[in-house]
């Protein structure tokens, strides 16, 4: 396991009864669709800092339910590693930087996704969302 440095989050909600993914446009182009993820400040939770990096790139308040896994890339020529944590979308705070946001069914963000590793972390969010749905018999 890589040293953490980056965090990031996949939020769900549901609509009309089935679960959402927020995607948002990458920083780098415009035209690839990721997870909100960022660097960990220094003395910063890696949950709290999903819990930020999904507020400041999607404009989203969302609160971390579970570890998802971590991936690890390339950044400017230095290795990285993120933990991702499946969250629990609360509210658009309407401010955020400036990318576009979508939501999607499971089956469409699998498809706007491009790197494996991460369509890998959406199929476990999905496995458990789909487990912790049912264990509660309640939909948010």
């Amino acid at each position: 396991m890589s040293e953490l440095t980056h965090a990031g989050g996949i939020v769900i909600r549901f609509h009309e009864d089935a679960p959402r993914y927020l995607l948002v446009t990458a920083k780098s182009d415009p035209q690839r669709w990721i997870f909100p993820k960022g660097r960990i400040d220094s003395g910063e939770t890696t949950e709290a800092a999903a819990e930020r990096e999904v507020l400041e790139e999607a404009g989203m308040t969302a609160s971390v339910i579970e570890s998802v896994g971590e991936i690890n890339f390339d950044k400017d020529g230095r290795a990285a590693c993120v933990e991702f944590f499946l969250m629990h979308y609360v509210r658009d705070t309407g401010r955020g930087e400036d990318r576009k946001r979508r939501w999607c069914k499971y089956h469409e963000a699998l498809g706007l996704l491009t790197s494996d590793s991460v369509r890998t972390l959406l199929r476990q969010a999905d496995a458990l969302a789909t487990k912790l749905l049912h264990a509660s018999g309640a939909r948010s």
